[in-house]
């Protein structure tokens, strides 16, 4: 997985080393809880993956392959957050000291959660190099044939470069694509902008 071409936002070095849930790096479970141990080392979760077997990896490549991480500018050591499928942004993690709170819990994206706009079984056409996390992803495009989702580069693409990928799984592998695709129309492509952690829209040619 490479670096992002982009401003560095973390306080931690890109090439720092750091752990991965080797559920998360095979695709099968989202990154949805990110932890600094009191020395600052960062270790990347999926849903209940405390005590799972894990492998070291570059901060920069985590990054690259999952931008969401990128907004963790001011994780400090000895804390935590997980994914908020709800709020679509990072909550802290923390214990209810008085019984009243809704203790943060990194879980995996449910019906309660999901948007009654999108269809999950949707099929949308991902480049198979941005899905492995060997290039970031950078845009969605929607044509009369369909929603494709590519890394950098102009739009051409060719059929054995693509996966077919169900929207339920390709919001599981980049959580920060939800608001976008709720928005997304016709004849429109949304590009994520790494300096401002957002989605742009823009007309197809």
């Amino acid at each position: 997985m490479p670096a992002m071409n982009t401003d560095w936002k973390l306080s931690t070095p890109p090439e720092s080393a750091v752990r991965v849930d080797t559920e998360v790096l095979a695709l099968r479970a989202p990154l949805v809880r990110v932890h600094r141990d009191d020395e600052g080392t960062w270790s990347f979760e999926g849903p209940g993956a405390t005590g799972r077997e894990s492998k070291q990896t570059k901060l920069q490549a985590v990054v690259g392959a999952w931008p969401h991480v990128a907004a963790l500018s001011d994780l400090d050591a000895g804390t935590a957050v997980v994914w908020s499928w709800q709020q679509h942004g990072w909550a802290s993690e923390f214990e209810c000291e008085c019984g009243n709170c809704e203790t943060p819990v990194a879980g995996d994206i449910d019906r309660q959660s999901w948007p009654s706009e999108l269809q999950p079984q949707t099929i949308i056409s991902v480049e198979q190099v941005a899905l492995s996390g060997q290039r970031p992803l950078t845009d969605i495009l929607s044509t009369p044939g369909g929603i494709a989702m590519l890394g950098p580069g102009d739009h051409r693409r060719t059929v054995d470069q693509m996966t077919p990928v169900a929207l339920a799984n390709v919001i599981r592998r980049w959580p920060h694509t939800v608001q976008a695709m709720r928005v997304l129309q016709e004849g429109r492509g949304m590009r994520w902008n790494p300096e401002g952690l957002n989605w742009h829209e823009y007309v197809l040619a």
